[in-house]
């Protein structure tokens, strides 16, 4: 067959006028090409008809609208073909066969590019054989992929084809991103966004942009990964929705268990398959909806979605693809409990094919879930093979991958009875975790810790403590809690784009809260708070991190700062309450019981003090029955430890939330509350700040204004913004260096969104990211409303909430509560604990003695409220 040769010189005209407008602004070459194609049968022109058709087939694929994309090409090979025109039908079906791969039918796509390859010359050639080479790389065979894509880049540099060699270059670097080779995949990748700027074209220079991020993806970059790819989806915005962009973001949002926003991506990408008819993503889709699954805790649902995978991708004929749908069933049937020898087999066997096939990651990945069941399966022989043959994760892996190897390295050294190479093994991996959280800019990615580092800190801290003394555990405990509030802070807030979202918010709030509107309104102002919030939150993720602190305790140094008090510090450990006490330089292990039975009353005492707060009559009766059965499980196996001086309590998951002050035994006793025991020595030996006293107090709470205005009374020199003066500005602008700072008004814990937890000043919500505003926070803050203590609680101990970002940011004390209380109850509190700081006492021993003066129908209200921090 002789291939044909050029198109007429009009005919190359339009192609050259309308394709690269395609890849810049498809909106732009829809309106042109459609004008084209108008004129084009006005004349009878049957060439320019068929440049028309093919520039609105890609018009529709870069609108990921497959099922119009054929349409079109196929119209325009119909009117090449009729009129003899081999050129025009050629590139026409160079198109088509990928329009035939997104539509789930490889096989036809390869048939159909080999066509045009056979049709084609010089240059034009080397398109279609690149375009081979990205249906080849779908497929799995990379290899093959990798020699077309470098015979058809020399091809365009040789003939000056910059636009293609861009796409060469594009499609080189996601393929060696996909195999793991991230530098090459990164040069790849500058270098196409270099030619796409320099040309002009900004819908593909976007395009890469993302494909950047989904490099930084794989490398464990979180932030710059999220930012590159909010930097492309908002320059996207006029092609629609992409599903793979949708399901690269959903793998990275998983990756951190943001658990809700993976699921919402992954629904707008199988919405986005379903739409465009895009059958070749579909399976990926599924592939990711089974992940999530498994992260989710829903492994039956998962292991459906991964065999629905397996299905669309083996029916493609995508065997490497096959293969990671694959290791995810087999990933679900081992969290269901029903994996066995053979599943440990399939497990390795599927590994070896990706490792083959070079897609290292994933393959190491699936030895890592192999080597894992062979420990629980006591094959110790076999995990260590796997473990040799998954060496490279150790070294050259993404952070969490690294922290997987080495702690299946612990639990195989461990199983075998060698605890000295099990603690080296864990303490590397918790060195790993601890730069990976650091990398973290955003405080909600740095607590939401995988739950491999979980596992692998407990098994750290129970080596700790069987094999270390209580003293060890102690000091390794600091590193498997609230690790994330020992790192610097960030700042959200100085971002100008969220401090004008923050400004928004505020007047949204105003607006729901005046007089009422209707409700078709009501519900525009409500999604459009949605919206803020959302934008908020992703912008606060791209926050850089920093280095990794060294989070060592010096018991000597503890045993000092404390004095007189007595330090206890709680562990949940495999369900059981576990207790580190501190008295003098002495450190005791207590085992004080089931966590479940005290999660249990701690239940049902928020739920007294709530009815007795709100005035129900037997709610106080009830609230002091479940105030003594906590203070027995709690406190009775500890009680020749305590002694009767000050203490530091560090609780541990849902008892954060508890009103220690409540408990019989440490009525009227100084207490104070902190999230670690590292935290507490860092805060009591921060230097003393003297400033000014900032109080500010709104209408929200019904005697906030009184209650700021009567304590400044005794104290000139105050700072009082109340009423309509309590504005956030003015007030973030007077707390900032402040020594004291009391905020009196309404508060409320968001439970659906920690970090917009509030409290309600006079023009709107004091929210956490208002709050980071704050360049040096008050040493001593008073929260002075509802639910301000409270916080959100991820695994270990990792804490979200207004008193957690304050400690984070250098306060060193808040006084907060920890349930609801009465307004008027709260205002005589609070001027006595004032008064008592006159008279000397810290802040801890000022509030307890505020609390023990408090009559019985205040009590519920009063100890409700809690010293954090130093005390």
């Amino acid at each position: 067959m002789t291939a044909a040769s050029v198109l007429p010189s009009a005919d190359e005209a339009l192609a050259q006028r309308l394709l690269p407008i395609v890849m810049a602004d498809p909106g732009k070459a829809k309106h042109l090409a459609e004008a084209a194609l108008d004129d084009a049968k006005r004349d009878a022109d049957p060439g320019r008809q068929a440049v028309a058709l093919r520039a609105l087939g890609l018009v529709a694929q870069a609108q990921h609208d497959a099922a119009a994309a054929a349409t079109h090409l196929k119209a325009s090979m119909s009117v090449a073909r009729r009129h003899g025109l081999r050129v025009h039908e050629a590139e026409a079906r160079m198109s088509h066969a990928l329009i035939l791969d997104d539509l789930g039918r490889p096989s036809a796509a390869l048939k159909e590019i080999d066509r045009a390859v056979a049709e084609l010359n010089g240059h034009r050639r080397a398109r279609a054989i690149m375009q081979r080479a990205l249906i080849l790389r779908r497929l799995g065979f990379d290899r093959q992929a990798m020699e077309l894509y470098r015979s058809a880049l020399r091809a365009f540099r040789e003939s000056g084809d910059q636009v293609w060699e861009a796409r060469t270059l594009t499609n080189r670097g996601v393929l060696h991103g996909y195999r793991g080779n991230l530098k090459q995949a990164e040069n790849d990748l500058r270098a196409a966004q270099a030619l796409y700027n320099r040309l002009g074209m900004a819908t593909a220079a976007a395009q890469v942009e993302h494909n950047l991020g989904f490099v930084a993806a794989q490398a464990g970059d979180v932030p710059t990964a999220l930012a590159r790819y909010d930097r492309a989806h908002d320059r996207l915005w006029s092609t629609g929705v992409a599903a793979v962009g949708l399901l690269d973001r959903a793998d990275l949002l998983l990756s951190v268990r943001l658990l809700p926003e993976a699921e919402t991506s992954i629904r707008a990408a199988i919405d986005a398959c379903t739409d465009g008819h895009l059958d070749s993503v579909l399976g990926l889709a599924h592939l990711t909806l089974a992940r999530h699954g498994l992260a989710a805790g829903t492994p039956a649902e998962s292991k459906e979605a991964a065999a629905a995978a397996r299905r669309v991708f083996q029916r493609q004929g995508r065997t490497v693809w096959s293969a990671r749908a694959r290791v995810a069933e087999l990933a679900a049937v081992v969290a269901l409990g029903k994996a066995n020898r053979g599943t440990l087999r399939d497990l390795r066997s599927v590994a070896g094919h990706l490792l083959e096939a070079g897609w290292v990651q994933p393959g190491w990945d699936a030895l890592l879930d192999a080597a894992q069941l062979a420990v629980d399966l006591g094959e110790l022989y076999t995990a260590r093979e796997l473990l040799t043959e998954a060496g490279g994760a150790a070294k050259l892996g993404p952070a969490p991958l690294r922290v997987r190897w080495w702690h299946i390295r612990a639990r195989v050294e461990l199983a075998s009875g060698a605890v000295a190479e099990s603690v080296r093994a864990a303490t590397s991996g918790l060195r790993q975790a601890d730069a990976y959280r650091a990398s973290l800019g955003a405080t909600e990615l740095r607590v939401r810790g995988s739950a491999e580092t979980v596992a692998l800190a407990g098994l750290r801290l129970r080596l700790a403590l069987v094999h270390g003394g209580p003293a060890a555990a102690l000091a390794w405990a600091q590193r498997c809690r609230a690790a994330a509030l020992s790192l610097p802070p960030t700042h959200p807030s100085t971002d100008p784009v969220v401090a004008r979202h923050l400004i928004e918010l505020r007047r949204i709030n105003g607006e729901l809260a005046a007089a009422p509107t209707g409700p078709q309104r009501t519900s525009r102002l409500l999604r459009r708070q949605r919206v803020l919030e959302a934008e908020i939150r992703r912008r606060s993720w791209r926050a850089p991190g920093s280095s990794p602190n060294a989070v060592e305790l010096s018991i000597p140094a503890l045993a000092a700062a404390l004095g007189e008090r007595v330090l206890v510090e709680l562990l949940d450990i495999d369900g059981r309450l576990h207790a580190l006490v501190v008295r003098g330089r002495r450190v005791t292990h207590r085992i004080v019981g089931e966590i479940d039975a005290v999660r249990a009353e701690l239940e049902s005492l928020r739920f007294a003090l709530r009815n007795q707060v709100l005035g129900h009559a037997a709610g106080g009766e009830r609230l002091e029955r479940r105030a003594e059965v906590l203070d027995r499980l709690l406190l009775g196996p500890l009680a020749d430890l305590l002694g009767d001086g000050p203490l530091v309590l560090v609780p541990t998951g849902a008892l954060h939330a508890l009103p220690w002050g409540m408990l019989p035994r440490l009525r009227g006793r100084s207490l104070t509350v902190a999230p670690s025991a590292t935290i507490w020595l860092r805060r009591v030996t921060m230097s003393t700040v003297d400033g000014k006293l900032v109080l500010v107090g709104a209408h929200s709470a019904e005697q906030a204004a009184d209650e700021v205005r009567e304590i400044a009374a005794d104290r000139p020199g105050a700072t009082v913004l109340a009423g309509d003066r309590a504005r956030v500005e003015p007030a973030l602008a007077a707390l900032d260096g402040a020594a004291v700072g009391h905020i009196a008004a309404h508060g409320e814990f968001r439970v659906d969104n920690p970090l917009f937890s509030f409290l309600m000043l006079a023009d709107g919500p004091l929210t956490v990211y208002d709050l980071t505003a704050l360049r040096r926070p008050p040493a001593l803050l008073v929260l002075s409303g509802c639910d301000t203590g409270l916080a959100d609680v991820h695994p270990g101990d990792e804490l979200m909430g207004l008193v957690a970002a304050l400690l984070n940011m250098g306060t060193a004390t808040v006084i907060a509560s920890t349930g609801p209380v009465d307004d008027g109850a709260t205002r005589q509190l609070m001027c006595a604990f004032y008064g008592h700081l006159a008279k000397g006492l810290g802040p801890a021993a000022a509030l307890a003695a505020a609390q023990a003066s408090a009559g019985p129908r205040d009590r519920a209200s009063a100890e409700s409220f809690v010293c954090f921090g130093a005390g």
